[in-house]
């Protein structure tokens, strides 16, 4: 009945029927109450721009995953520092930032919206170095001037750096069955850049939030990534 359940999730998720997922996760929760389900739920909420539910059912979750989503609802409640908090655990100095280059890219808009430049720039470049292909870690880089020319970032060593990844998300998907990998939920996207004040400017950003999944890293989506796409056509 879980499966069934989780599945019954997804489906009203791909079809844009935010409300049923919600009710549908919400029993589901009932039934078989685990932090995975929980992050589930969160992703749903977040769906459906209820930051505030997603908040109050994640807080006090360790999962790397729950930990993210438990940021980005912290994110755009402008909790700024319990997002911080939940990437960079205090009492866990040497702890991986969930989800990768999304996790880099949303610590650092935090860092940004906090006055930190030189952090934010760092975890902006770190995102880039784990996933080229996130333009909006791009994107910031340039709003606080410290952007390389795109060909030098999008150039050869990216297109071989995708391709490897590619390669290893076919083999590593081929080896994990359907529900497992649908459990791997995520508010949809970006975290990539759809963040003129920093206010305005967060709003903005939290549409980018909505899009940036657990695991994945958006497509390029700025009008200015044509400057590379010369560099893109050999893969």
């Amino acid at each position: 009945m879980e499966a069934i359940l989780v599945d019954c999730v997804h489906n009203s998720l791909r079809h844009f029927m935010n409300r049923n997922a919600i009710f549908m996760c919400e029993r589901l929760c009932a039934e078989f109450p685990t932090e995975m389900n929980l992050q589930l739920l969160a992703g749903c909420y977040l769906h459906n721009n209820q930051a505030y539910s997603a908040y109050h059912i994640l807080k006090g979750t360790q999962m790397a995953q729950s930990r993210y989503l438990f940021a980005i609802s912290c994110f755009q409640m402008d909790l700024l520092n319990e997002a911080e908090a939940a990437l960079c655990p205090t009492n866990e100095p040497s702890a991986e930032v969930p989800n990768g280059a999304a996790g880099h890219y949303l610590l650092g808009l935090i860092y940004r919206y906090t006055d930190r430049r030189k952090s934010a720039v760092h975890h902006f470049k770190q995102a880039l170095s784990i996933d080229p292909l996130l333009w909006a870690a791009y994107e910031e880089l340039c709003v606080l001037g410290a952007a390389e020319e795109a060909t030098a970032v999008f150039g050869e060593a990216a297109a071989l750096c995708i391709q490897k990844q590619h390669l290893h998300h076919g083999s590593a998907s081929q080896n994990l069955q359907t529900s497992s990998e649908e459990r791997d939920v995520v508010p949809s996207r970006n975290f990539g850049s759809e963040d003129v004040s920093p206010r305005q400017l967060k709003h903005m950003q939290g549409n980018n939030l909505r899009d940036i999944p657990g695991s994945y890293n958006g497509p390029v989506t700025s009008g200015g990534a044509t400057r590379s796409a010369s560099e893109w056509r050999s893969f």
